[in-house]
């Protein structure tokens, strides 16, 4: 079995291992170690961790039982080896599944609204809540308490429990497992069943922003960004703000009424246009007609 440091340790980025098993098939070689601290891809939704084995890049790591798989382009020649995970990857991972806890935790709270299903793509995340509709007071107020909870700075502890136990806390959703519960908690905010890496604090993730939502299957999808992300999404934002208000000749702040006005002023140009194309369309079908009636008056001599 091997012993999964990233449970216990997730800020741990590298470690010494033996190898316990090499395979070689499909020209990739696998291989298992006693310890590990890569977190293995979509184990429980979250995707997997990026780095090296004696400086050999990791392409997967996967699980396979109570194991976790390493996979290579390159073998490796001894028994003893250093292993060390993309320290920004596994930090940005942190921030956003700690996101998605805290955010879920806060539509439980205000809309009783259940997470359903989550993702965590290379630039945005979104969950799935349980509630028919949102307007954008109701985002606004999920993001202040949330946030709120980041600034607070709340501890954020994981710990292994069993079923009686299970039983004594307020958990968010019921696990997928009956044994090896391990329970996630911020701080007496938020309990829930989860196997992956997570942020020690709140005020590790930064911020939260929403960036919008949509009705999917009966419930609605929110897509959000934490911490880094956040930070790129304002920066990229702001660099068009920027740009399109000095295009415009606008401040920032009337840059959403100034554009209003440029498309409502756009709209009754081509009003106007479609309607003198049809007077002018009209004035040359007549002009065409007295030509026509004309040349049929005028007789040629014999």
């Amino acid at each position: 079995m091997t012993i999964k440091f990233y449970m216990e340790n997730p800020y741990l980025k590298e470690l010494e291992a033996n190898v316990i098993e090499k395979r070689y098939a499909n020209n990739k070689y696998y291989i298992k170690l006693d310890r590990t601290i890569f977190y293995p891809h979509l184990s429980g939704g979250q995707p997997g961790d990026k780095g090296t084995i004696n400086g050999l890049e990791v392409l997967e790591a996967y699980e396979d039982g109570n194991d976790i798989v390493h996979v290579l382009e390159n073998g490796i020649n001894c028994d003893r080896v250093n292993i060390s995970i993309d320290w920004e990857n596994r930090l940005d991972l942190m921030q956003q599944h700690t996101g998605q806890h805290l955010l879920s935790a806060v539509f439980y709270k205000l809309f009783n609204g259940e997470t359903i299903g989550f993702n965590i793509s290379k630039e945005y995340v979104y969950v799935d809540i349980t509630i028919p509709s949102l307007s954008e007071e109701d985002a606004q107020k999920v993001e202040m308490l949330a946030n709120k909870v980041i600034y607070s700075n709340f501890s954020i502890k994981s710990y292994f429990v069993n079923e009686n136990q299970l039983k004594k806390l307020p958990i968010r959703k019921k696990p997928k497992v009956h044994s090896n519960i391990r329970i996630v908690e911020i701080d007496n905010f938020d309990f829930c069943p989860c196997g992956g890496t997570h942020l020690s604090h709140t005020g590790e993730l930064g911020i939260i922003k929403i960036r919008k939502w949509e009705k999917y299957k009966g419930n609605i999808r929110v897509e959000f960004v934490c911490g880094a992300r956040a930070l790129n999404d304002y920066t990229w934002k702001n660099i068009y703000i920027k740009e399109i208000s000095s295009l415009i000749s606008a401040k920032d702040k009337d840059v959403l009424n100034r554009v209003h006005k440029l498309y409502e002023d756009k709209e009754n140009l081509e009003k106007e246009n479609r309607i003198l194309r049809d007077r002018l369309l009209k004035l040359k079908g007549d002009s065409f007609f007295e030509d026509s009636k004309l040349n049929n008056d005028i007789k040629l001599p014999d």
